[in-house]
């Protein structure tokens, strides 16, 4: 059984995750959506909005140590892919439950 503060940490963490994540995407957006076309000759703005994010980001993880940052990677990596795996499950079980739009039946069971 999993402890009440490990539930508490990982909440703490799909909430941060997904606040940076909304943040990030919204900040992102708004910046490729402003830019004059003319701004960055030759380049994307999509690009250079990456570019300018990641070294601001950059200037925050000076001094941490390498396996600690690929250690945060990991995890968000995992936990992005368990997302999308349990959304992968609950669409099958959901085809099941309901029966699919191709005209498939609907449960066959309970």
């Amino acid at each position: 059984m999993e402890s009440i503060e490990a539930a508490d940490c990982a909440a703490a963490f799909a909430k941060e995750l997904l606040r940076a994540g909304n943040m990030l995407y919204g900040l992102a957006s708004n910046l490729v959506e402003r830019l004059p076309g003319d701004a960055y000759p030759d380049e994307a703005p999509e690009t250079v909005v990456i570019e300018m994010i990641t070294g601001t980001i950059r200037t925050s993880l000076e001094g941490v140590d390498q396996r600690e940052l690929q250690r945060a990677s990991e995890l968000i990596s995992g936990a992005c892919d368990r997302v999308l795996e349990h959304l992968q499950l609950a669409l099958e079980l959901s085809r099941r439950m309901h029966g699919r739009a191709d005209g498939g039946g609907g449960r066959t069971y309970g």
